[in-house]
């Protein structure tokens, strides 16, 4: 599978009120964690998206999202405008529940021209995704839009036959919990324990096709 995955960090972390991208659960900031993941779940190139004045690690590729608002839909844009492959891995940069696994499961979905995500009975799953070359339409369409929900857009590409759905229990949807608040970062804290290795290793992996 010609992959390119894209760890997405470029939010204001606002309700957090620290950077994301560097917080540590298993001993290494939350960027590098990520990244390691897409590489092995198969991604040839992986690079980070981040907003323009943000900080950048040395030594890592590092794609700027120009497009003002619009929260996470303009970080698929900067992922999917290049081009680069005909799927690429979306994961953002503060689910520390994906791992590798989470993105072969979804591979065994994928076909030319359609990607794969997961949803759940209260929402879909977008930041922790593969969306095909051909999604930059829809997104693209999104952001000139009034409607910039990446649920919406979901909906959209599903709709359209672009990327194919697939449910996870309420328990395993628990692997989705994004870090924004302060609560949440405690939730994962105790979740993998101080110093944890492998930041989805009790989180429960979804059912095999």
């Amino acid at each position: 599978m010609n992959l390119l995955g894209v760890v997405l960090a470029g939010g204001a972390s606002q309700r957090l009120g620290s950077d994301k991208a560097e917080l540590r659960l298993t001993g290494e900031p939350l960027w590098r964690r990520q990244m390691k993941v897409l590489r092995s779940a198969g991604a040839g190139r992986v690079v980070l998206v981040r907003r323009p004045g943000q900080s950048a690690p040395d030594g890592i590729e590092c794609w700027r999202d120009g497009t003002e608002g619009a929260g996470p839909l303009r970080g698929l844009r900067a992922a999917l405008a290049p081009r680069l492959a005909p799927f690429v891995a979306v994961l953002a940069v503060d689910m520390p529940g994906i791992d590798a696994a989470w993105f072969r499961w979804l591979a065994k979905f994928c076909r030319a021209g359609i990607g794969a995500m997961a949803c759940h009975p209260e929402a879909y799953e977008p930041l922790a995704a593969i969306y095909p070359a051909e999604a930059l339409a829809a997104v693209e369409g999104h952001l000139a839009g009034d409607d910039q929900s990446l649920q919406s857009l979901a909906w959209d590409l599903a709709s359209a036959g672009r990327v194919s759905l697939h449910p996870l229990t309420k328990k395993k949807a628990l692997r989705l919990t994004s870090i924004n608040t302060p609560a949440h970062l405690d939730f994962w804290k105790t979740r993998l324990g101080t110093g944890a290795r492998g930041a989805a290793s009790q989180v429960p992996v979804p059912d095999q096709p």
